[in-house]
């Protein structure tokens, strides 16, 4: 994993990457998200893990900053301003209700819905003037988006909603369902989170018949790794592994010199790696002293993982622990 650069009410997480780093060096180094306090309102909440029952609009929903929205009609002109939100939509959505994405969507590093936004023609939006001019009937960005540019589409009327939490599959679920109550389309999410629940449960059972623990740890170029209170954390404990970051105390993410991974005995180092430059990325670790020496280095088991799987907060997280399933236990038998 990469590193963070702002703190998550002092515990920083992985979505800050997806949805605000504006250069390939700043991703390559940052990776953290901040997330907002959880609580319930009339209808699901960007925080909790129930969601409401479908009903008629106008439908009414709090966001991760407790702010409620009622929703009057089923939207039409929506605008993603996070990778995981333009995923998700690009999922559960008709494209023609979308008319406006994240910078990210269309970068091939980071993004599985490029050419669906290519073929639609939705614009990728940086700044709030763009976003107001579309005139949507519904925004989505994410508790790392700036508070004043927030407070601009707010006052200008737009109806914003506000996500925060992305530490567990479970939220990435939850987040799924909640985009799928905002805009109406409940069934398309539940279908889409019982694909996920499906193939998650094959993941498990293949990691309990190997009967293997392995220490796994993700360690990128300059040192940052993901401990407890991660995504990766929990993909790792999916995929039938023991996150030796975590089990040595390390919270969030966080940045360890050389001796100090060795010294937590990672079976597996796993590192994420834009398509196409795997070889690159291989080359960089194992300049890396520490890196080669270790015994994963060693035992040929360091893993480049694709940054469009390694990175995301959507239903692709799902992808991550299958391939890292793959890398502990080997590939899935074809069924």
């Amino acid at each position: 994993m990469s590193a963070p650069s702002s703190p998550r009410r002092a515990r920083p997480t992985r979505a800050r990457l997806i949805g605000v780093v504006a250069t390939a060096a700043v991703i390559a180094c940052a990776l953290a998200c901040t997330a907002c306090g959880r609580g319930a309102g009339d209808g699901p909440s960007a925080g909790t893990s129930s969601i409401a029952k479908p009903t008629a609009f106008p439908r009414t929903i709090r966001d991760a900053a407790g702010v409620t929205l009622t929703i009057p009609a089923k939207p039409q002109r929506i605008v993603s301003q996070t990778l995981g939100t333009d995923e998700i939509l690009f999922a559960i959505c008709p494209p023609t209700r979308i008319v406006g994405v994240s910078t990210f969507a269309r970068d091939g590093a980071y993004s599985h819905v490029v050419d669906a936004v290519r073929a639609a023609g939705q614009p990728a939006i940086d700044s709030t003037e763009t976003v107001i001019g579309l005139k949507p009937d519904l925004i989505f960005v994410a508790s790392y988006s700036r508070a004043d540019l927030i407070e601009v589409l707010r006052a200008s009327g737009a109806p914003v909603f506000r996500f925060s939490n992305f530490d567990r599959i479970a939220d990435i679920m939850t987040n799924i369902r909640t985009v799928a109550y905002a805009i109406g389309e409940d069934a398309a999410a539940e279908q889409l989170v019982a694909d996920m629940e499906a193939r998650l449960a094959r993941v498990r059972a293949r990691a309990a018949a190997s009967g293997r623990r392995p220490r796994v740890m993700s360690y990128d170029g300059t040192g940052y790794t993901a401990g407890s209170d991660t995504l990766f954390d929990d993909v790792i404990r999916v995929a039938g592994g023991v996150n030796a970051a975590a089990a040595s105390g390390a919270k969030g993410f966080m940045r360890v010199g050389g001796e100090q991974m060795l010294s937590w005995k990672p079976d597996y180092l796993i590192v994420g790696a834009k398509p196409g430059e795997e070889e690159i990325v291989r080359r960089r670790m194992l300049a890396n002293p520490a890196v080669a020496s270790s015994d994963a280095v060693k035992g040929g088991r360091l893993v480049l993982m694709d940054t469009r799987i390694f990175l995301t907060t959507s239903q692709h997280v799902v992808s991550a622990a299958e391939a890292l399933a793959d890398a502990l236990h080997g590939p899935e038998a074809p069924r």
